[in-house]
Order: structure tokens, then sequence, then C-alpha cells
């Protein structure tokens, strides 16, 4: 890692050219149920739309945005749609999708910890395990208190993560994998939790045909489903519902993926 580099900064690049081959495997991540990234896409867009009740023209903040396949998907659905993203590469590619399919959306570069809306939103949305990313805990919750002040009266916030906790210590996580890219190369991802600091601890590892390869390291905080509606509670959230997929199944320790909504 570059010299006082955060992992998830410009600097370091493990966001970037190297999370868009990354993100784009043939086996995609859930072992239960193998799905294209095409497929993922429809799947979590259809969810998001249902879970958060969702009516034309609300206005939504998908954050981070990544690279817009849930921003540009809720945009050609009919909502007001805001992606903010803090890579560049990420940006630009989500600026160029949006336009190859005629979508009009807004997409602004800016870090999460220093967001400053105000009741701006319907719903929030923080998709696919883009939470627990700063050092300490209180930046982490500044993130999530920024997200309610962002949120009109009455808003919702969903919270996606594919690190259920107690999966995770039951020995059912994949802590070490290898996936096949639609570039050709290959992925290795390499996950190991630590549960005196929450989090995991992970690398992923591109290779291509010749042997040559690409390592960046991560680290995130996570939750489980008490902490989480926990820390919620003290910033003021007051209902919530927690379910184990898109398809509104009741949460299980057992599930691959959380996802939390918590209403202002």
């Amino acid at each position: 890692m570059k010299e006082n580099a955060n992992w998830w900064s410009e600097e370091y690049g493990f966001f970037g050219k190297h999370y868009l081959e990354g993100d784009n495997s043939q086996e995609g991540y859930l072992i239960d149920k193998k799905q294209t990234l095409e497929e993922r896409t429809r799947t979590e867009i259809e969810g998001i739309i249902q879970l958060l009740d969702l009516k034309d023209g609300e206005k939504i903040l998908d954050i981070p945005s990544g690279y817009g396949r849930h921003s540009i998907g809720l945009a050609r659905k009919g909502f007001d749609v805001t992606g903010s993203e803090l890579n560049s590469i990420h940006l630009n590619e989500a600026i160029g999708n949006a336009q190859k399919v005629e979508t009009e959306l807004n997409f602004v570069k800016e870090n999460m910890i220093d967001i400053k809306y105000k009741e701006k939103f319907d719903a929030i949305i923080n998709v696919f395990y883009s939470f627990g990313f700063f050092e300490t805990d209180e930046e982490n919750n500044k993130v999530l208190k920024n997200f309610y002040d962002a949120l009109k009266p009455g808003g919702k916030f969903l919270f996606h993560t594919d690190v259920n906790v107690p999966r995770v210590l039951s020995g059912k996580y994949k802590e070490d994998e290898t996936r096949s890219l639609a570039s050709g190369n290959t992925l290795r991802i390499i996950d190991k939790y630590n549960p005196q600091d929450k989090r995991i601890h992970g690398t992923w590892i591109i290779k291509d045909r010749d042997g040559n390869e690409v390592k960046k390291d991560y680290s995130v905080r996570v939750y489980t489903r008490e902490e989480f509606i926990d820390i919620c509670k003290q910033i003021s959230f007051t209902s919530f519902e927690v379910y184990s997929d898109w398809n509104r199944t009741p949460y299980s320790e057992n599930s691959e993926d959380m996802i939390i909504i918590a209403k202002k």
C-alpha cells in the first residue's frame, strides 16, 4: 500500500480498473446461486424497489455508487437518482454507461464521510458490502449519521452486505476462493475475520494467463444484525426490517446476505 494511502483511496487503487475487472466473474458471488453481473444487477434493482416501496420520481442517493450499475438501473425505472462516488475511474465509467443507454442522472464525486445533504432524499442505498471502510467506529458512525441527515422525515435507508457475521463464525463463509473473470483472467479472494477488531482483512489477487499478478489488500469493519441496528437507534432511526435476500426472505444467521431497512 502506498505510504499514507487508505485502501479505499484513488491513490491506492483497489477501486478503479482492478475492481472493475474483478467484479465481473462467471461464478458471481453467492455460493447458493450463480448469477452473471447483469442478472445480479437486475435482481438487486428490483429488490431495492420492492423493499423500499419506492414510488415513481422519488429521490434516491446511491452511495457509494461505484461504476453506476444500480444508479443507472434505478434512473431507467423513473427515479431521481444521485450517484455519490469517490473514485474517478468508476465515475467516468458510470457516466459513460449512462450515456450509452441515454439515461439522465446526477453523478457527484465526493467522500461519504464528508457529505452534507439535509433532508433531501426519500431513500438512500448502500449496497454490496460498501460500509465500514474507515479505520475507526467513530468515523463509520459519522457516515451513518450523514445518511440519516440526508434523508427526508420518513425516508428509508437500505444497508446490504454479503458478510453475515454469524455465518462467518460458523465456518461457512468463503475465506479463500478463485473466480474466473469475464476478462479471461482469474481473481483469488482471501478473507479473514478478526474478532478483536471486528474487521474482514482481505486480499484480491488478479492473475493473467502469463502468471502476472496484481495484488490489493483491504480492511472492512463488519457488523452483526444487532450491532448495526443498535448504532442506527443511537443515531435516531426508528423502525427496522431485516432480510436474507432481495425477495423478503426473513433474516437467517445462515444466509449469505444481510439486508437492513432503517426508517427515519
